[in-house]
């Protein structure tokens, strides 16, 4: 965002100061204490969610997924020693994020824990025994250390609804602790009508299915372990490797709504890729020293790209001795290395970092007047086909249409203008958002300021961006500058804007 266009966005925010940033997303986990596994886990562990200060979160949950394994990983023969199984369920219902804008849910009763002791009094908390989704399986407990691990902040969930306030578990409800989400142990949850794999291997199969699909996924984190499956809308929310190491917590550092391409790694077949988003978006590893003292082990850890080294170089977590640490309930800024944790931005809603003509595209396209239960036909990601629902002739499995950032621009949009009265992103809150963006272009002749406007600044900097060769003025695209890239120029000009 250019400097003017800064200030008019700060001007925006005092026009609207009622504008608020209403995403919510997964910010840490803590799913592995050190020292004594029963007694550390049973008051330190838990997990973090960061969003707009007092949102209610009436209809969120957040399932933490554990992909069985498959002792045989090294190639994988798809064959699970341990099946996979949904291994806690916590319903936020009647919960708000804290005037801070974080709620933690921690291990042990309120008396128990020692995470109360270290949450700031303006974060949200809560025990996993208070917000266990009962079910007719087994109580709440510690959170399973082993296999693969996916934490999902859900929100619309098969056969599960709100009334008044208040969650109602119909029949044929599954997402709660103890079932299994993935019968046939493919890597995708179950929509119920999967065949259970039968190992004929003297182990008893799997249950019958359960319908985990389709559910909302507000957002995501998983990593790979012991040749689990990972539960992820996408890949790119999969931490690529852990090797060497079972992370014992994750912290978040940075939010994007696309790959930001800024580092390499090697994927299993050699090749040399992009890192994955959650790569460029978390700190996860092991945690060293006293059990209290949350501090990650640099020798034993993975973070976002370096972007002074060679592609491959992560960013530092320790200098001179301190080292990045866990915080729960707060931001996990740290001084001594200069990292900083993300904050949402007003008016950013692809996650670039900004507010700008960008956000303002996708409001028009994809947000506004839109519902947010929005359903459309399931793909399958092998067949890239729709799966018919055999309970439903002639109809198809439906997904959610707002999921992961998509879901948060639409939570975003739609409390631009939090006054305008509608459950949807308005045109009251379009007009938050352009004011938060400033001026942009008309078209692609609008080259000068005041943007908005056509005129001799326009056919100026054109020429002087053209003479120099610059790849602003090469409107076809093609790499060369010459009478085209002027058509181009000429037909915008004379469009005029609107």
């Amino acid at each position: 965002m250019s400097i003017k266009n800064t200030l008019i966005a700060l001007a925006g925010l005092g026009l609207y100061a009622g504008a608020s940033q209403a995403q919510v997303v997964i910010n840490e986990v803590y799913e592995n204490p050190p020292g004594d596994a029963q007694g550390n886990d049973n008051v330190l562990e838990f997990i973090e969610l960061y969003g707009e200060p007092g949102m209610d979160l009436t209809g969120y949950a957040i399932g933490v997924f554990k992909g069985g394994s498959d002792g045989e990983f090294n190639p994988p023969n798809d064959i699970p020693d341990v099946y996979a199984e949904l291994d806690e369920a916590f319903t936020l219902d009647g919960l708000s994020l804290g005037s801070n804008g974080f709620l933690v849910l921690y291990n042990g009763t309120d008396s128990q824990s020692l995470i109360p002791l270290f949450i700031p009094g303006q974060t949200t908390g809560v025990s996993f025994f208070d917000a266990h989704i009962q079910n007719p399986n087994d109580i709440n407990g510690n959170l399973q250390n082993d296999y693969s691990s996916t934490y999902l902040l859900m929100r619309r969930r098969p056969h599960h609804s709100i009334v008044d306030g208040v969650s109602v578990y119909e029949p044929g409800y599954a997402i709660w602790k103890d079932e299994n989400p993935d019968v046939d142990f493919d890597g995708k949850l179950d929509f119920g009508i999967e065949i259970p794999l039968n190992r004929d291997l003297g182990i008893p199969a799997a249950p019958p299915p359960a319908q985990m699909d389709p559910m909302q996924i507000i957002d995501e984190i998983a990593w790979s372990n012991a040749g689990g499956k990972e539960y992820v809308r996408t890949s790119q929310h999969e931490i690529s490797s852990t090797e060497g190491f079972n992370p014992d917590a994750a912290s978040r550092l940075r939010y994007f709504g696309a790959n930001p391409m800024l580092g390499l790694r090697i994927n299993s077949d050699g090749e040399t890729v992009p890192t994955r988003v959650a790569d460029e978006s978390w700190i996860y590893g092991e945690v060293m020293g006293a059990s209290i003292d949350f501090t990650y082990d640099p020798t034993l850890v993975g973070a976002p790209t370096d972007q002074g080294g060679d592609g491959f170089m992560d960013i530092s977590i320790e200098s001179a001795g301190d080292v990045f640490k866990i915080t729960p309930g707060d931001f996990n800024d740290h001084a001594p290395t200069g990292i900083t944790q993300f904050r949402f931005v007003p008016g950013d809603l692809d996650f670039d970092g900004d507010a700008d003509a960008d956000d303002l595209a996708l409001f028009d396209a994809q947000l506004l007047e839109a519902d947010f239960d929005a359903t459309e036909d399931y793909i399958d990601p092998d067949s890239g086909m729709p799966i018919a629902d055999p309970n439903n002739p002639g109809m198809n499995f439906q997904s959610y249409v707002f999921q992961n950032r998509l879901a948060n621009a639409y939570l975003s949009a739609r409390s631009l203008d939090p006054s305008d009265g509608s459950d949807s992103p308005s045109a009251a809150d379009r007009m938050v958002l352009a004011g938060l963006v400033g001026p942009v272009m008309c078209n692609a002749a609008d080259y000068a300021e005041p943007l908005g406007e056509l005129n001799f600044f326009d056919v100026s900097a054109f020429l002087s961006l053209y003479n120099a060769a610059d790849s602003a003025a090469d409107l076809n695209g093609d790499g060369s500058f010459n009478f085209f890239d002027v058509s181009l120029f000429l037909s915008a000009y004379s469009n005029g804007c609107p």
